[in-house]
């Protein structure tokens, strides 16, 4: 059985910013709109579709019913979604929960983490996209018994990795290092009937600060590795990132390297490229349910 390669966006622009860490990010915010351009423009070159996991507000216009944000172009750009439907590959566009709100946060409750649901529902159907996945504003995993009641299929698990997923040295070194990136037994992946946990193998790092000090050829070399145990083992390798961790041709060039990986495995048949919910379809005709699931890191 040939491997499974997820690759999921992280799409919310400015929602989420805290407030005054906005004016030092401006230049980010302003160059964002043409870095998913390209990113559209590469993936169809490498034929490779992507989840995109889109704040749901951020497809809708201002109303002045609202408070509203501005700068405007930061927090509303609607236009995304006719360039993200119109790339040439089929990408899929999941949620990013309707405003990137923290599931962790002491301030949301299980009733506002399903009003957050709720207006994201209400943005897909108004715009005809079905909500099948999800991505939780920064890996804060909660609620998940409630996904299925939105029809969502297919959350993005935490990574499980050797130092326990805490951001810091052991982190930065993981990452310097290019240690294999962690992949998964697919068969292990179920959570109850409807819902499948899709965990993270590699989130792409950008360069800013001192992540400018980490090789670009480590990050590669860390795809590069888990791609070949993927699709060695069948197992699925799942990347990750925000289009502004692409902050430069440095980080575009690592991702094309990435996606040329891919893509040879692709075309050899050692690799299948999914998107969320088409692998949580794989999962839920083929897996029985099953505990948390097993990750191969050696």
């Amino acid at each position: 059985m040939p491997g499974t390669c997820i690759l999921s966006v992280d799409t919310e622009l400015a929602w989420g910013t805290d407030t005054a860490d906005l004016p030092k990010l401006a230049k980010v915010f302003d160059e964002e709109p043409r870095i998913i351009r390209r990113l559209i423009g590469l993936l169809d070159d490498y034929r490779i579709p992507a989840t995109w996991a889109v704040v749901g507000r951020l497809l809708l216009p201002p109303d002045g019913r609202e408070p509203t944000r501005t700068p405007q172009e930061w927090y509303y750009a609607p236009y995304l979604l006719d360039w993200i439907k119109g790339a040439r590959v089929e990408h899929e566009i999941g949620t990013h929960t309707f405003t990137h709100v923290y599931a962790h946060h002491a301030s949301t409750t299980r009733e506002v983490w399903l009003r957050e649901l709720e207006a994201a529902a209400r943005v897909s159907e108004r715009l005809g996209l079905p909500m099948r996945s999800i991505v939780h504003p920064r890996n804060q995993i909660a609620y998940v018994d409630t996904l299925p009641d939105f029809g969502i299929i297919a959350y993005r698990g935490v990574e499980r990795n050797w130092y326990g997923n805490r951001l810091g040295a052991l982190h930065f070194l993981d990452r310097a290092l290019g240690t294999p990136a962690t992949t998964y037994d697919l068969s292990t992946l179920r959570k109850g009937e409807r819902l499948v946990n899709l965990p993270a193998s590699q989130f792409l790092v950008g360069s800013n600060g001192p992540r400018r000090m980490i090789p670009v050829s480590s990050r590669v070399r860390q795809a590069r590795l888990g791609l070949d145990r993927a699709a060695r083992r069948g197992e699925l390798y799942h990347l990750w990132f925000h289009p502004f961790n692409l902050d430069g041709d440095l980080m575009f060039g690592a991702l094309e390297r990435i996606l040329r990986e891919v893509a040879a495995r692709r075309d050899r048949g050692e690799l299948r490229v999914l998107t969320m919910e088409q692998a949580a379809e794989h999962v839920l005709r083929t897996a029985t349910v099953t505990g948390p699931g097993t990750a191969t890191r050696a």
